[in-house]
């Protein structure tokens, strides 16, 4: 199944609605993210360079590799192009250009393929918040604002599956503590732009750990 290229539709589904009309709830649990129910979304943190080469990307790689051949058909889609488009600064609110598709987000449905391995169908959702990884990751401050951005994208996409009503949509959203391992940004950081999107976000991390290695 490939990714559309324009914003996906949905059926309303039963389950939780992740996106209600009142503020941002947060709920921060441990357990292991793969675990989350079926049709969930699970939402990660990613580069724009289409790599799941470490930390949290690589499980996410291991168990979805047809989702993993999405997002990085998308990541290759936009190199090429070399498209940009402004992102507003989360506390200055002045707008900035980036290079598509940092500061978006990416909802790639259940695939066959994984859904055979993994016996659920999980929904992964990809938050474009560095353009590079490892030794070329972004600075905090830039992976801050282009989450920001992400979500914000990420809030719109939900909302247009929810209203058009023709294919499923995620029944509810799972994430790991996302920016704060192999990103180095600390999860209040990254918190704080969660809290500004009215998202209702179930965030997993390790038993006994603080930070998701993402």
């Amino acid at each position: 199944m490939q990714a559309p290229t324009f914003r996906p539709v949905s059926v309303q589904v039963a389950g939780p609605n992740p996106l209600p009309p009142t503020p941002t709830r947060i709920t921060e649990l441990p357990g292991n993210l793969f675990d989350a129910p079926e049709g969930s979304a699970l939402i990660h943190a990613c580069n724009t360079q289409g790599s799941w080469g470490g930390g949290i990307a690589r499980a996410f790689k291991e168990r979805y590799p047809a989702a993993y051949q999405v997002y990085r058909s998308h990541c290759l889609q936009f190199l090429r192009a070399g498209k940009t488009h402004e992102i507003s600064d989360m506390y200055t609110h002045v707008n900035s250009v980036s290079i598509l598709p940092l500061g978006t987000a990416l909802i790639i449905p259940p695939q066959p393929a994984d859904s055979r391995r993994s016996q659920k169908k999980h929904w992964i959702i990809c938050l474009f918040t560095s353009a590079g990884y490892g030794r070329r990751v972004d600075r905090p401050e830039q992976i801050i604002n282009h989450t920001y951005a992400a979500l914000r994208d990420l809030r719109e996409k939900l909302t247009d599956l929810r209203l058009d009503g023709t294919e499923p949509s995620p029944t509810a959203l799972f994430s790991c503590q996302f920016n704060s391992g192999l990103f180095g940004v600390p999860w209040p950081d990254t918190r704080r732009a969660l809290d500004h999107t009215g998202l209702h976000v179930t965030v997993i991390y390790p038993p006994g750990d603080d930070e998701e290695t993402a």
